[in-house]
């Protein structure tokens, strides 16, 4: 139970202690150039070919095959390790990097562009969801765990918000292939290093960690009840079992995948819907520091999520949190001016960041043994499938029907955690039925009662 506010807080004290500041400053800056990637391609290839169809061509190429790549890459570093995995696909993205500048200054287009940007994307190293593994295997106490994914999805909630800035940044004062350069640079100056900072495979050097029926800080459900594929025993991390097929860890884990692929869909269309209204506004300069807002309150409700109490089940965190985006984006829908629109961001941030570190919980919970890498990566590659998704249905809803037609998108796949997080209490509530009609049945003074 957590003792106060004034304590939980005081536990991220802890994490550079249990995996070196060191290593947590080098995880952020090389998680940085993947945020920059997709919105500095979009960039640099419509700068040199005058063509947004082709930059946006090149955008969605690099994404697909980071999405379908992810999986593969973690199901490698389960089975033979991150440093060996990581080691050789790190410098392989920062060369794949160089020759997407290149491309993307010569204009490319065509074949060879899209073979550069299938390299760029296929090579890239999930950096967020291998951070996530890292602290799987360090971390001995559930507190100490629900704080470092806490922590986690507080700096991918950053990263969301200052790679598009940095992109903006270095393209306006440098050209408009600068952020490549700068991305490639960070690949080979951070990028390399952290991936040579990894561990063995998920079935070795794992410490022990207990975790009964519940994950303290994190919230409490029972091992056999909604959300968990399989019993956790208490030395889940210690076994090493074969690494099971990716379908079987896919299916453990689709709930959080489910609800990560419809936080990437209202990313995608809430940036459709803003982008939009700020035209709309002929303020177009201003679309993306409107969206900025709501990644800034969903970092710092992140931090916070080690506030709750530890008997508020995740199902309820789901449940609460659909709630929460889909009202707020409902109203969001509604508004005309990009000042009510950005107070509205505001408030549906404070919704996303909890939902996020619960999806990752839900991960670590649902995986099977041996499957950490794979269910890692795949819900980072859910999140990436789903904002192009969610960017594409927008988009057109949008250029149809204005604002409120993107924003309706957001509303949906709010909608659908929603329906999540109300599945998962139902089967909660079954399970606790079951388990208590299982027990006889026993009278005040001792007696057992027919």
């Amino acid at each position: 139970m957590v003792s106060s506010p004034l304590g939980a807080l005081a536990r991220y004290r802890t994490l550079p202690r249990i995996a070196s500041g060191s290593w947590m400053a080098l995880a952020l800056a090389a998680r940085a150039p993947y945020a920059m990637i997709p919105l500095g391609a979009l960039t640099a290839f419509t700068a040199s070919t005058g063509s947004v169809a082709t930059g946006g061509l090149a955008t969605g190429l690099v994404s697909v095959a980071s999405a379908v790549a992810g999986p593969l890459i973690g199901r490698a570093a389960d089975r033979g390790g991150r440093r060996r995995v990581l080691g050789l696909l790190a410098p392989l993205n920062a060369l794949a990097l160089a020759l997407l500048l290149v491309a993307a200054l010569a204009g490319w287009d065509g074949p060879g562009m899209w073979l550069v940007c299938l390299a760029a994307g296929a090579t890239a190293i999930p950096v967020g969801s291998f951070a996530r593994v890292h602290w799987v295997e360090l971390t001995e106490d559930a507190r100490d765990l629900s704080t470092a994914l806490s922590y986690e999805s507080t700096v991918d909630e950053l990263s969301f918000v200052l790679g598009p800035a940095l992109v903006g940044i270095a393209a306006g004062t440098v050209l408009p292939a600068a952020p490549l350069a700068l991305a490639a640079a960070l690949v080979a100056g951070a990028g390399i290093p952290f991936a040579l900072s990894g561990g063995g495979s998920a079935q070795d050097g794992r410490r022990a960690r207990t975790l009964t029926g519940e994950i303290p800080a994190i919230g409490a459900v029972p091992a056999e009840g909604p959300f968990s594929a399989h019993p956790v025993p208490a030395d889940r991390h210690a076994a090493a079992p074969p690494a099971p097929a990716i379908s079987r860890v896919l299916t453990a884990v689709l709930p959080a995948l489910l609800v990560m692929v419809c936080i990437g869909a209202f990313f995608g269309s809430v940036q459709a819907g803003t982008t939009e209204r700020a035209a709309l506004a002929g303020a177009e300069g201003a679309a993306g520091l409107v969206y900025a807002v709501m990644g800034l309150t969903s970092a710092v409700t992140a931090l916070l999520v080690v506030l709750l109490p530890e008997s508020v089940p995740l199902a309820a965190r789901v449940l609460v949190g659909g709630i929460g985006m889909t009202a707020l984006m409902a109203l969001t829908a509604t508004a005309t001016a990009l000042p009510s629109t950005a107070l509205l961001l505001l408030a549906v941030g404070a919704f996303i960041g909890p939902t996020m570190v619960t999806a990752f919980a839900l991960t670590d919970r649902l995986a099977p043994p041996g499957g950490t890498g794979v269910a890692m990566t795949s819900m980072q590659s859910s999140v990436t499938v789903g904002q192009a998704a969610g960017a594409t249905a927008g988009g057109a809803l949008a250029a149809a029907s204005g604002p409120a037609g993107a924003f309706a998108v957001s509303v949906a796949a709010g909608a659908v955690i929603v329906l999540v997080g109300l599945q998962a209490l139902l089967r909660r509530s079954r399970a606790a039925r079951s388990a208590g009609d299982s027990r006889p049945d026993v009278d005040p003074g001792g007696a057992r009662s027919s």
